[in-house]
């Protein structure tokens, strides 16, 4: 960042030196279990309370639009991650339409876990998704939302807290 000074009246100036962004492939992984279908206390359109994993899809949606008018080039895909991780959509596309038909098909599990999701498998994932994009020149970044686990350390760190 570079300070321009105009005149001594005026206020102090800056710009920032023009740089290349980095083409990404981002990754979600999205956290499908039984907690992301809590409500929360904000409503959707319709007036009916937003479910955890409705807040995520929307967050997921308005974060694919900040990137793309950031860069064009940048590229995502999903994940799912119930007990393991899964893919959504394997492909990675900076198609926005496409997206929103992905998270717009997304379910929570049905099913409860018990215990926290494995993560070895997204964690594997990831490393050769790495590897792709790497040999590409992008970069992979990778998002999770991941409730369950969130929870299970809230309870842990809880029950765990010496009230003395």
């Amino acid at each position: 960042m570079e300070m321009v000074e105009a005149d001594s009246s005026m206020a102090k100036t800056y710009s920032l030196n023009p740089n290349r962004i980095s083409n990404e492939d981002i990754l979600f992984c999205i956290d499908i279990g039984p907690e992301s279908l809590v409500e929360m206390k904000s409503t959707g359109p319709s007036g009916k309370p937003l479910t955890r994993l409705d807040s995520i899809k929307q967050a997921i949606l308005v974060f694919i639009n900040a990137k793309l008018s950031i860069n064009p080039d940048h590229r995502f895909a999903f994940s799912t991650l119930a007990k393991t991780a899964s893919w959504l959509r394997k492909e990675f596309s900076s198609d926005v339409e496409s997206a929103a038909a992905c998270l717009r098909g997304l379910s929570a599990a049905s099913a409860p876990s018990s215990g926290p999701p494995d993560l070895t498998q997204l964690f594997r994932v990831a490393a050769h998704e790495a590897k792709k994009s790497y040999a590409q020149n992008r970069i992979l970044r990778v998002v999770s939302a991941i409730l369950s686990l969130i929870f299970c350390l809230r309870e842990h760190l809880l029950l765990n807290m010496d009230v003395g």
